[in-house]
């Protein structure tokens, strides 16, 4: 009897090895990996105020998670493995403390909904990466991007009801930024992505400029237009981090040494003229969206956030709310904390937001011990901007959760880009 199961199993896993090498297999994973950057983010129905009810968006994002779900069960022996060793086993116990929690929610339903679609995203994402492989897993998170830009600019262009952001700064003033298919800001996740995504893939020389170029314009020109500030520092850090082999070169460390004396030489002059004070307060005014320096000091509000959070989240330290509570605690403070680590904890309680801080922790130690190109930039993005977005707690999970779950197993799956043509110049 033993015998007549070992060659089932031996059957069934050569089928399924067999099964995962049909290029139609690679093709719905590609898919679904760009599925869930777009759909699970893209919005087509523009500002409709407060509202928090069921729609057909809604219903579309469950149904594209509980098709990766499905897809990821046929799979499974592809994705538990990774979960039940370190550093998977630590988002198992996040993901196991989220489901936990979600039982004593606020509202239950709702929670169980988010949950549920974490959970199916969670066991696509490793089997997804070990059938298409590091190379084809990224070209797809690419395409997704690239794709939720296009789109983007159709809505901001031709649809300006669903496009065009309107944001209150003042009483009296209203500041018009593009926000094509979501908010501005996750438009500036997305953009700044996309920018670091194909700088990281033309510096591994993985694609031709004629493809990487373009796309990295795409967006540039969207960060300039949605106006996400974050964003455009933190594309500039995670572009850093995708050459930082190159920082201990002597002639890129005389060039920034070139850079920072001209730069101390202007502000001297500008200092011993006297309208150094004059230009900083000036140059604060045209940063700010209400005209306001006030608003800068204040990131824009996010201290107060902040605040308000943490005194709920002493409120119910132990489980939280639950997950995806937070738009429903923090009504009338942005809908969220602005950060994640107190997303995670309003969600999840401290245990929740220590076990996120664990992995945060080990992301940073792999970052300086085993550089990665292709994927610290990213990583090191969703890491800062988590600081004053709140990037990870989602209803649908999309492009930040699932490159944090990425993250976690680039290096224990041992990912990799291929140089498919190393006279591709960087």
């Amino acid at each position: 009897m033993s015998s007549v199961t070992a060659n089932h199993v031996e059957i069934s896993t050569v089928d399924l090895a067999a099964l995962e090498r049909k290029p139609l297999v690679s093709f719905v994973f590609g898919c679904l990996v760009a599925g869930i950057v777009f759909i699970n983010a893209a919005d087509f129905r523009g500002d409709t105020g407060d509202e928090f009810k069921v729609h057909w968006q809604i219903y579309l994002r469950l149904l594209n998670c509980a098709v990766c779900g499905g897809v990821a069960i046929l799979f499974l022996h592809r994705s538990l493995d990774p979960y039940c060793r370190f550093p998977g086993l630590v988002l198992s116990c996040l993901f196991g403390w989220t489901g936990l929690t979600s039982v004593a929610s606020l509202d239950p339903k709702y929670s169980a909904a988010a949950f549920v679609s974490l959970c199916c995203v969670a066991l696509l994402v490793p089997a997804a990466m070990r059938v298409l492989g590091g190379q084809r897993f990224i070209l797809a998170v690419a395409f997704g991007f690239v794709t939720y830009l296009v789109g983007s600019w159709i809505a901001y262009l031709l649809f300006p009801q669903v496009g065009v952001f309107k944001e209150q700064v003042s009483q009296t003033d209203v500041f018009e930024r593009m926000g094509g298919l979501g908010h501005p800001n996750e438009l500036g996740c997305y953009a700044a992505s996309t920018v670091v995504l194909f700088v990281a893939l033309a510096y591994r020389r993985c694609l031709h400029w004629h493809i990487t170029l373009p796309s990295i314009l795409l967006g540039c020109i969207t960060l300039v237009a949605c106006y996400s500030r974050t964003w455009i520092v933190l594309t500039a850090v995670g572009v850093a981090m995708v050459y930082r082999d190159h920082w201990g070169r002597p002639t890129v460390f005389l060039s920034a040494m070139l850079v920072v004396l001209l730069v101390m030489a202007i502000v001297g002059m500008v200092y011993a003229s006297g309208g150094l004070d004059w230009m900083i307060s000036d140059a604060l005014l045209k940063v700010s969206k209400s005209g306001n320096a006030d608003e800068l000091s204040t990131g824009t509000g996010r201290t107060e956030i902040w605040a308000y959070g943490i005194e709920q989240i002493a409120h119910e330290p132990l489980k939280g709310y639950g997950y995806g509570m937070a738009r429903f605690v923090m009504e009338d403070h942005s809908y969220h904390c602005h950060n994640t680590f107190l997303n995670y904890c309003m969600a999840t309680g401290l245990p929740g937001g220590l076990l996120f801080l664990t992995l945060a922790v080990y992301l940073i130690h792999r970052i300086v011990r085993d550089p990665r190109p292709e994927m610290d930039g990213l990583t090191t993005m969703i890491l800062l901007g988590g600081m004053v977005e709140g990037l990870l707690i989602a209803p649908a999970p999309s492009a930040a959760t699932m490159l944090f779950i990425v993250a976690v197993f680039w290096r224990h799956l041992d990912m990799k880009l291929t140089v498919r043509n190393p006279s591709i110049a960087v």
